[in-house]
């Protein structure tokens, strides 16, 4: 860990090999995960400063997977609108994923192997294996080599 970190944890945190987190005091990672969460790390993750993470069901994030400065990703909407119940659905970022700074990934989606995700996207639905996204909302621009 290079730097200080905010977890907290009422649920499961699972971390495998070489996680790095690159924190700063003034710019904190933080990690929570809730009573009855699972949250999950592959071998070789990397959190850039600012990454915020909130598990309130279920997180995985694959190996290889390098998340950029300030990025939010969250698998709960954590309150209603109107009557409505709170929602909450599955995040998975799946291995040599790469998420650019700011980027926000929301419940229920799932980024597929090898994808890139532009700086400033907001990820609303999956996206798949080895493309590269952007925008807000979150489309596929273009393709990616599998052998990049």
């Amino acid at each position: 860990m290079l730097g200080p970190c905010v977890a907290s944890s009422e649920g499961t945190i699972e971390v495998s090999d070489g996680l790095t987190i690159r924190s700063r005091k003034f710019n904190m990672v933080e990690i929570s995960c809730a009573r009855g969460g699972h949250l999950s790390f592959g071998n070789n993750v990397f959190l850039n400063q600012g990454v915020r993470i909130a598990c309130s069901q279920e997180i995985n994030i694959g190996d290889n997977a390098l998340i950029g400065d300030e990025t939010v990703i969250l698998d709960s909407d954590y309150h209603g609108v109107a009557s409505s119940p709170t929602k909450a659905a599955p995040v998975r970022i799946e291995s040599d994923v790469w998420l650019g700074t700011r980027v926000i990934v929301l419940r229920g989606v799932t980024i597929g192997k090898g994808s890139v995700v532009g700086a400033g996207a907001v990820v609303t639905h999956s996206i798949p294996s080895f493309v590269f996204a952007a925008g807000v909302p979150a489309r596929v621009i273009k393709s990616l080599s599998e052998n990049a």
